[in-house]
C-alpha cells in the first residue's frame, strides 16, 4: 500500500511467539480438565487454536489499516458511544458466570464488551490528548467532558462487577494523561475528586472483592493464609525449579489449581518449564515494552504517539498484573495473561491491539503525513528515555 513502510518485525515476532507458546500451554494446562468435563483432551485447545489464528489474521489485517482514519470526524466519539451501548446491554442481556454479568453469549464464544472498551478508550484519549494547544484549554472546556465519558465507562464495567478491569483501564488512562501536556494541577485535582467515590464503591460493593483484598493482606504476614488458588499457584512455580518438570508433567493442573489454563497459566509454565520458561515469557513482554515505547517515540503524529503508548501500557500492565497475582504480589484479580491465557474475545482484541501498534510502526519512516507531528514533549519520553533510544 502507498506510503507504508516496513512493519516492526521484532515486535511482531514477539507477539507471534507468545501466541504459539500460549497454544502449547493451553493444551497442556487444560487437557485433564477438558477430558473430565467434555470427554476430549483437546476441547479447549481446538478453540484456542481457532482464536489464535483469528488473532493473527486480525493483527496482520489491522496493521495494514491507516490508523489516521480514526482521527477523522467524530469516529472516536462514535466508538465510545458504541462501547457504552454494549456495556449497558450486557447488564440486561448478558450471561452471568460466577456472579458476574460481563459476557454476551454468541454460541461459539462469550463476547466481553470490556475488551472493546480497552481499545476504544485508548483511541478516544489519543484523539483528545494529541490536540494542539491542549495545555491552554481550561478544565470546563476540555478535561471535564473527557473525564465524564471515561467515568461512565468505568462505572458500567465496575457494576458488572469487574473491579480488576476497571482499575486497569483507569490505570492506562491515568498514565496517558500523565504523558500529555494537560495542566498537572488539573490532573491532581481531578484525581483527588475520584478518591471518595472509589472508596465508597469498594466498601459498599461486592463482598468477595473485599475478601480477596483482606486475604491478600493477611497472607503478606503469613503465606499459609493466602487464598487456596494462590497457594496452589506458588506450589506449582516452586515445583518447577530452574528447568521445570517437562512438558505435560504438571501436577497442579490435575484439579489442584483452578483456572490453570486461564488466569493462572503462568504457574503451569513455571511448573513445567521452570525459571527458564517463565523468564522467556517475561523477556518477550520486555521486548514488546521496548519496541512499543520506541514506536511511540518516533511515531509521525501525536495521535499515533499516544495510541502506541496506550496500547503498549495496556499489554504490559496486564502481563505484569497477571504475574503479580500468580506470585501473590497482588491480590487475586481474574486478569488473563495477554496472548497466552485461554479466551476468545481476549485473544481477538489483543490481536487487534497488536495490529494497531504495528500499523503505527509502518508509518514511521516512509510516506508523507497530512497530520503535523504534535510538539508536546513526546509522551513516551516520560516512560524511560534511555530505553526509547533503542533502534
Amino acid at each position: 500500500m502507498k506510503n507504508f513502510g516496513k512493519v516492526d518485525i521484532i515486535l511482531a515476532g514477539a507477539v507471534v511467539v507468545l501466541i504459539m507458546l500460549g497454544q502449547l500451554m493451553v493444551f497442556s494446562a487444560s487437557s485433564m480438565f477438558a477430558n473430565a468435563t467434555y470427554g476430549s483432551l483437546t476441547y479447549f485447545f481446538q478453540k484456542q487454536l481457532l482464536w489464535g489464528l483469528i488473532s493473527l489474521v486480525l493483527m496482520v489485517t489491522v496493521s495494514r489499516f491507516d490508523y489516521r482514519t480514526l482521527t477523522n470526524g467524530k469516529i472516536p466519539v462514535i466508538l465510545i458511544g458504541i462501547t457504552i451501548i454494549l456495556l449497558l446491554g450486557v447488564l440486561f442481556f448478558g450471561r452471568t458466570i460466577k456472579g458476574a454479568t460481563r459476557w454476551y453469549s454468541l454460541g461459539f464464544v462469550n463476547f466481553q464488551p470490556s475488551e472493546v472498551a480497552k481499545i476504544t478508550v485508548i483511541i478516544f484519549l489519543s484523539h483528545k490528548l494529541s490536540r494542539k494547544g491542549i495545555e491552554k484549554l481550561d478544565f470546563k472546556e476540555f478535561l471535564m467532558p473527557v473525564y465524564l465519558w471515561l467515568a461512565l465507562i468505568l462505572f458500567l464495567i465496575f457494576i458488572q462487577p469487574d473491579l480488576s478491569t476497571t482499575v486497569m483501564i483507569a490505570g492506562v488512562a491515568a498514565l496517558m494523561f500523565f504523558a500529555s501536556r494537560v495542566r498537572q494541577n488539573y490532573l491532581l485535582f481531578t484525581s483527588f475528586a475520584f478518591v471518595p467515590p472509589v472508596i465508597f464503591m469498594l466498601i459498599n460493593g461486592n463482598n468477595y472483592q473485599m475478601r480477596r483484598i483482606e486475604e491478600w493482606l493477611k497472607s503478606l504476614g503469613d503465606p499459609l493464609l493466602a487464598a487456596y488458588q494462590v497457594k496452589q499457584s506458588i506450589v506449582g512455580i516452586g515445583r518447577g525449579g530452574l528447568v521445570g518438570n517437562g512438558m505435560g508433567e504438571s501436577k497442579q493442573k490435575l484439579f489442584f489449581l483452578p483456572d490453570s489454563h486461564t488466569d493462572f497459566i503462568f504457574s503451569i509454565i513455571g511448573e513445567e518449564f521452570g525459571f527458564i520458561g517463565t523468564s522467556l515469557i517475561l523477556l518477550l513482554f520486555v521486548i514488546i515494552l521496548v519496541r512499543g515505547l520506541r514506536i511511540a517515540r518516533i511515531a509521525p503524529d501525536g495521535f499515533g504517539q499516544f495510541m502506541a503508548l496506550g496500547i503498549t501500557l495496556n499489554i504490559i500492565l496486564y502481563a505484569f498484573t497477571n504475574v503479580a497475582v500468580v506470585t501473590n504480589l497482588f491480590p487475586a484479580t481474574g486478569l488473563p495473561m495477554p496472548f497466552v491465557s485461554y479466551g476468545g474475545s481476549h485473544m481477538i482484541f489483543m490481536g487487534i491491539s497488536a495490529g494497531l501498534l504495528l500499523g503505527v510502526s509502518r508509518r514511521v519512516k516512509h510516506g508523507s503525513f497530512e497530520t503535523e507531528r504534535t510538539d508536546f514533549t513526546n509522551p513516551a519520553n516520560r516512560f524511560g528515555a534511555a530505553v526509547l533510544e533503542v533502534d
